[in-house]
């Protein structure tokens, strides 16, 4: 599945990736010390009405976003079931908001997907 991944935090350009789960598989080779690492997945409905939701300071140990459903989380390796539940919110026109965390650091990064 091809994907737009944009970057809340940054406000870079936006970049295209053509397989949705390599990005997955190796979305926390980012990090020098990859050994404590997670990614929460959320809905994002303000992303579904066209804008970009501002940085929210998500914790590690904290998980509500405020007006957002947690769909899934993983340390080291996207599971399977982590990509379907991914794919099916994508293929339904929704984007998903990730929290991508090191142990190390706190909060790292925060990504919008969506289908393209």
């Amino acid at each position: 599945m091809k994907i737009r991944i944009r970057d809340i935090t940054q406000r870079g350009p936006d970049r295209i990736e053509h397989d949705l789960e390599r990005y997955l598989q190796t979305i926390h080779l980012r990090f020098r010390n990859g050994m404590h690492v997670q990614t929460r997945i959320y809905t994002c409905h303000a992303c579904t009405e066209g804008t970009l939701p501002p940085p929210y300071e998500l914790h590690w140990n904290a998980e509500d976003v405020p007006g957002e459903t947690l769909i899934d989380e993983f340390g080291t390796g996207a599971p399977l079931v982590v990509l379907a539940r991914v794919s099916g919110e994508l293929a339904s026109g929704r984007a998903v908001r990730l929290f991508i965390f090191n142990s190390d650091a706190d909060l790292c990064f925060q990504e919008v997907l969506e289908s393209v």
